[in-house]
């Protein structure tokens, strides 16, 4: 990145074009008189007291008392973490006021389904499933699509990812540990593309667009739990059963603990692995509806096209532990912890 892409971005963040030029400068310098900064930066020296002042306001220099008095700037990485902790903040704190907003208004939530116009809105919101999920992230979508998705792929070694594609070999970049490959097979692969985080969100689309007709493309974005977690059993049931698993998850050298939200993404890793396991799981017990939270071991696990669950050892008795939704199992479970 070139030194005028680098004041771009600074300005992005809030930072005018000289104070921008006087923290590269500061940074190529280390601790610098008013004067140099002037020098090297081009800065007129009628404005750099003021810029420099700025920038010390806005956490980007410290102030070196003295004669003469020296600046210095702040670690870049610590000044940058800030930013992307207050932006992060800001955010958040926008998502509830639009909230309150919209129900001020319409008295309701938020439809839970949004349709998402242009093919390169889809990219984004494919790329910010995999970047905002903290668990796993299934995916089924033409190895076309897929490579579109490389680098928000290779940036998370802290998820679970189970991939469906038309895969011919399998690239370097889908070799992580923490990636589970199928290659997809039969009618079932004609049917759709999907790209699901936790249960969070969702991106469904059909056939991908050809050049002239990207920008009427459609896609739609789902944002409710009941919604993902039928779309999470048709991801599984429909697409992954009716593939051939190339690439299973490398348990051995995958990071511990390892959290899931999806009793069908859990037996898809136990499936290659020696039982028992140490788990932890956080749920609620099915009849009566009380948070509830185990550590024991698995002994045994359930998968049929209906059926999903493990057997839990914990507290001197026998659990049957299904996914969201169960009504069949002794404990519903939200989110499964693997130990060791």
């Amino acid at each position: 990145m070139n030194e005028e892409e680098i004041v771009e971005k600074l300005q992005k963040l809030g930072l005018t074009k000289y104070e921008s030029l006087a923290y590269i400068t500061l940074l190529k310098l280390g601790p610098s008189k008013a004067t140099d900064i002037t020098k090297e930066s081009g800065i007129p020296h009628t404005r750099v007291y003021d810029v420099l002042s700025s920038l010390h306001r806005k956490g980007f220099v410290d102030v070196m008392q003295g004669s003469p008095r020296l600046y210095k700037p702040v670690n870049p990485e610590v000044v940058l973490e800030k930013i992307k902790e207050d932006f992060i903040e800001d955010v958040e704190n926008l998502k509830v006021a639009f909230l309150e907003l919209y129900r001020e208004v319409h008295g309701e939530d938020l439809p839970e389904i949004w349709t998402i116009q242009g093919f390169e809105n889809t990219v984004e919101r494919a790329e910010y499933v995999i970047r905002t999920a903290k668990h796993e992230v299934l995916i089924n979508t033409p190895f076309e699509f897929l490579k579109l998705l490389k680098s928000e792929i290779r940036a998370r070694k802290d998820i679970v990812f189970v991939i469906i594609s038309n895969f011919d070999e399998i690239p370097d970049w889908l070799k992580g540990n923490n990636i589970i490959l199928a290659r997809s097979g039969g009618a079932p692969w004609l049917m759709a593309s999907w790209i699901i985080g936790d249960i969070d969100y969702a991106l469904f689309f059909g056939a991908l667009p050809k050049d002239k007709r990207r920008e009427k493309f459609y896609s739609f974005w789902a944002k409710s739990p009941k919604i993902i977690q039928n779309y999470m059993h048709w991801f599984y049931t429909i697409y992954l059963d009716n593939s051939e698993i190339i690439k299973p998850l490398n348990y051995a050298t995958a990071p511990k603990p390892l959290s899931l939200v999806n009793i069908r993404t859990l037996i898809t890793v136990l499936k290659y692995v020696e039982l028992p396991r140490k788990i932890e799981v956080i749920g609620r017990l099915v009849d009566t509806k009380e948070p509830v939270t185990l550590d024991g071991e698995i002994t045994e696990y359930e998968y049929t096209p209906l059926t999903a669950n493990i057997t839990v050892n914990a507290s001197g008795k026998e659990w049957k532990i299904g996914g969201i939704g169960s009504y069949f199992e002794d404990v519903e479970g939200e989110k499964f912890i693997l130990l060791d």
